[in-house]
């Protein structure tokens, strides 16, 4: 019988393939199976059928090439882009483009490419079988779910090497266009009656009073802003989106310190507005397609040319995406001018809020980026590649000032410089622990009450999805699958340790998928609730890849493990544990591959956690009292005198 190569991205794929074609082929030894995605890994599992994942495909050098080749694509896109709405911004639409385009369809493209040619390379297939989609639009700031490439790209891939592909139709999704387009009219009338009401009365609430406007409760910045504003008798803040809705509009009733807009920026525009912007953007993307299609072995790799891709995207995503942020802008505009905020606060400037930054400077109203992210130097020139784009929405953007909550931050700035003014504040979106013992103990029996009197070791990461990858610098899904597997073979050999998994389930890594896919062993539990602070405080060391994580644990003086399987990438500078080194003790460790790992936890028993911890390891990580700056220090003339400072907990 001919070798068959069977490819599923996802779960429904997999129960079409075998609904039409039974389970014959799929358990025959001839085929061989590729699951892409979780959740069809997980489905497979479940009913006992052998497949591969991506990561016997997607190697170290993977992750270097299509890091390069994304370079090169990206390259033109900035160059030629000068997109520019009636109000005069122009840098948020430019970045927004370059972003959500390289993020959700350039590298997902590249990886989708690497992983099919790689497999059919290895495994040495005749016939590669794929199920094919009818095409259908994700939004373009959201993982894409829905633009099924995958048979696409076997087609091509197969036709390049000479081989047969079978595709066959998957379930056709159906979409009513008439009641799509009604409902969404009648949104946009909602948003727009919703925004007009909410500026009358946010202006009687405001009346006479300084507000601090911010984009969002994500990443711990609402305790930013209540220490701000608890400083400031008669300083009230507005936030602009929420995901507590119902909770947020009760407080907005009953204090007066609080708003929120209720995430109603409208993203509707009057017609001439928009019709002049929308042929700004048709006449830059006939100068882009004229570009390409005159170069097109940019985008193209591998023989695989996927230019045709990109553009669909660009018109089906990308068009309706800028066209909603500028309607958005054009009311958050509105809103600033009617409304005149004191200060601008935000932790991120991806979309609307990078137009909230430019706007801010537009009205000479002060703005601050305090970033949700970990900042290093890049230790190689792929790092500094994707540390540099990643930098484009936290470091270096249109926001005037820039908090610089660590030292390795710092340090990152004198590589890649941001036209921020950087203020020094240490720590603020960082979690903050409490170490004494006896809190400590406490909530370890409240958390892991058979585990209390065990070490505990804590992994915490976010895996990237292949449709929001960023190479070299975060695992992918698989990889991080793979290397907590590999911590739990390590582990289950010490009987005093116990491992936390901190997971965050998501849209494309659900908890039960999760748990099928690590290994059993009674060494390790799985959390998905409760604080992060919380699990840090128990935690006698945490294991990561490049997690913000890794930097909130070292402020509060508890020891990392940096663990990278594959050896692609080290976050922090920190002792290499290896056999063939000698080691010296210190806050921030790295293993480079699993071979290494358990000699490595057996080093830490013997060392890190049975002698004594000098101060001067946590140095490098923190800044001193004497070096930082509190917001409400730095901004208490602005503030003043229609507030009055009053200094509360500002020690």
């Amino acid at each position: 019988m001919q070798k068959n190569l069977i490819i599923f991205e996802y779960e429904d794929e997999v129960v079409s393939y075998i609904s039409r074609n039974g389970m014959d082929v799929i358990k025959d030894k001839n085929t061989r199976v590729l699951a892409v995605q979780p959740d069809a890994q997980a489905y497979l599992k479940r009913r006992n059928i052998l497949y591969y994942n991506t990561t016997k495909f997607f190697s170290k050098e993977s992750h270097q090439n299509i890091l390069l080749k994304s370079a090169e694509i990206i390259e033109p896109f900035r160059r030629l882009l000068n997109i520019r709405d009636s109000l005069g911004i122009k840098e948020g639409y430019n970045n927004a483009f370059v972003f959500y385009l390289r993020h959700y369809s350039i590298l997902y493209l590249l990886w989708l490419i690497e992983i099919v040619n790689n497999a059919i390379d290895h495994l040495k297939p005749e016939k590669v079988i794929a199920v094919k989609w009818d095409y259908y639009p994700d939004a373009m700031d959201s993982v894409p779910r829905n633009e099924r490439y995958l048979s696409i790209i076997v087609e091509k891939v197969a036709a390049q090497k000479g081989l047969k592909a079978e595709l066959f139709k998957g379930r056709k999704k159906h979409i009513n266009s008439i009641v799509k387009m009604i409902g969404t009219s009648f949104l946009r009338i909602l948003e727009i009656i919703i925004f007009r009401i909410n500026m009358a009365l946010f202006g009687c609430k405001s009346k006479d009073k300084k507000y601090v406007l911010y984009s969002s409760t994500s990443y711990n910045l609402t305790k930013v802003i209540e220490s701000l504003i608890s400083k400031f008798d008669g300083l009230m803040s507005a936030m602009l989106y929420s995901g507590r809705k119902m909770k947020d509009l009760k407080r907005m009733i009953c204090d007066d310190k609080h708003w929120n807009l209720l995430s109603c920026l409208p993203g509707y525009l009057p017609v001439i507005k928009k019709n002049d912007f929308l042929k700004e953007l048709e006449s830059t993307i006939i100068r882009l397609k004229e570009y390409f299609s005159n170069n097109r072995q940019i985008l193209n790799y591998k023989g695989v040319g996927f230019q045709e891709l990109v553009f669909l995207k660009i018109k089906e995503s990308m068009i309706p995406f800028l066209i909603k942020m500028y309607g958005q802008t054009y009311y958050l505009d509105k809103f600033i001018r009617n409304k005149n905020p004191a200060l601008v606060l935000s932790q991120m400037a991806r979309g609307i809020f990078y137009n909230l930054g430019e706007l801010a400077s537009f009205y000479n109203i002060p703005s601050v980026l305090i970033s949700h992210g970990s900042h290093v130097p890049a230790s190689n020139r792929y790092a500094d590649i994707e540390w540099g784009e990643h930098g484009l929405g936290l470091m270096n953007t249109h926001y005037k000032y820039l908090a610089i909550q660590s030292p390795w931050a710092l340090s990152y700035l004198k590589n890649k410089p941001s036209n921020s003014i950087p203020i020094i504040t240490g720590p603020l979106l960082f979690t903050k622990t409490r170490m004494d013992k006896d809190y400590k103990l406490s909530i370890k029996k409240r958390i892991i009450p058979q585990h209390y009197d065990k070490i505990i070791i804590l992994h915490a990461g976010t895996p990237k999805p292949a449709q929001s990858l960023r190479p070299i610098v975060y695992e992918t899904t698989d990889e991080y699958i793979e290397n907590i597997n590999s911590l739990i073979r390590a582990i289950d050999k010490f009987e005093e340790v116990h491992l936390i998994v901190r997971f965050r389930p998501s849209d494309y890594l659900q908890l039960n998928d999760f748990l099928e896919l690590l290994i059993t062993s009674d060494c390790y539990s799985v959390h998905s609730k409760g604080t992060f602070g919380d699990y840090l405080t128990i935690s006698d060391l945490l294991v990561s890849y490049s997690s913000t994580t890794i930097e909130e644990a070292l402020q509060n003086r508890v020891p990392v493990l940096q663990y990278d399987a594959h050896g692609k990438y080290c976050h922090l500078k920190g002792q290499i544990l290896d056999p063939s080194l000698k080691p010296e003790i210190d806050s921030c460790y790295y293993v480079n591959s699993e071979s290494k790992l358990l000699w490595a936890i057996k080093w830490l028993f013997e060392n890190h956690f049975a002698k004594e911890i000098p101060d001067n390891v946590w140095e490098r990580h923190v800044f001193n009292d004497s070096e930082k700056v509190k917001l409400s220090s730095f901004f208490s003339e602005l503030l003043l005198p229609a507030c009055t400072y009053s200094g509360r907990n500002d020690k």
